[in-house]
């Protein structure tokens, strides 16, 4: 058997005290027996760093400093994990604060599948778990197949393994720059440099409602702006249906 890649994980966070112990532990707990696992918090004011300070010597980097959003200290932490390991020849994943993996051997059982071609993908997308507020259960939602990226996002960052050499977002999307990296993976690497597995890879609180409907314009605009590059009569109704109808 091949020996199993790298896979350096990577947590995002500012100002999650309330979350990010959960997060840690649940990456510390994985039965890997190749992980890092990076912090990268954006300069956080309340308890964040005496928590993360805390498992200091169980982490493979942490940092606190300012950024330009959530993508912009990922790119950074992308750049941390290729310098540390001295190879772009790892996965990465994204394990934002808050978010947890379902159980301790989700990356063995991931990387030990034998349909996964690792030599020739640039990201694996998952399902995720999402729990409802107050313990009212959850609900699994499944990655879309591969063919849905030229119309929309088959998975999303949270649930998905990037190859550390073409992890890198578009700052110009500031809430769609990974569907921008699939589609681009799609149209200039190829169809087969993606892939999705039924199953789910992290475990995320259900995202209010509220919350949903108040980004649901901007990110349909930063979708149609990622999809201008290959302009058809689709995009142009869905375009004038944004632009004009609301």
């Amino acid at each position: 058997m091949a020996e199993l890649p790298l896979i350096t994980v990577i947590t995002v966070c500012h100002n999650d005290a309330d979350v990010v112990e959960q997060t840690i532990r649940s990456v510390l707990e994985q039965q890997y027996p190749r992980m890092n696992y990076i912090i990268w918090d954006g300069c956080s004011t309340d308890t964040t760093l005496d928590i993360v300070k805390r498992y200091d010597e169980q982490l493979t980097y942490w940092t606190s400093e300012p950024n330009n959003g959530t993508y912009d200290a990922m790119n950074r932490a992308a750049k941390k994990a290729i310098e540390l390991a001295g190879t772009d020849k790892q996965w990465l994943f994204f394990l934002y604060a808050g978010d947890r993996f379902p159980h301790e051997k989700v990356l063995a059982q991931i990387f030990s599948m034998e349909r996964l071609n690792l030599d020739s993908l640039r990201m694996i997308g998952g399902g995720v778990q999402k729990e409802k507020p107050n313990g009212e259960g959850s609900r699994f939602e499944a990655a879309k197949p591969i063919d849905v990226i030229p119309l929309e996002p088959a998975f999303g960052v949270a649930s998905s393994f990037i190859r550390a050499d073409v992890c890198q977002f578009d700052l110009d999307y500031p809430l769609g720059a990974d569907y921008a990296l699939q589609y681009q993976l799609y149209h200039e690497v190829g169809h087969d440099s993606l892939t999705v597995i039924d199953m789910p890879v992290v475990v995320m609180p259900e995202e209010e409602r509220d919350a949903r409907l108040l980004n649901q314009r901007i990110v349909k605009g930063e979708y149609l702006g990622v999809q201008s590059q290959h302009i058809s009569w689709r995009w142009v109704k869905e375009y004038f249906k944004w632009r004009f109808l609301g």
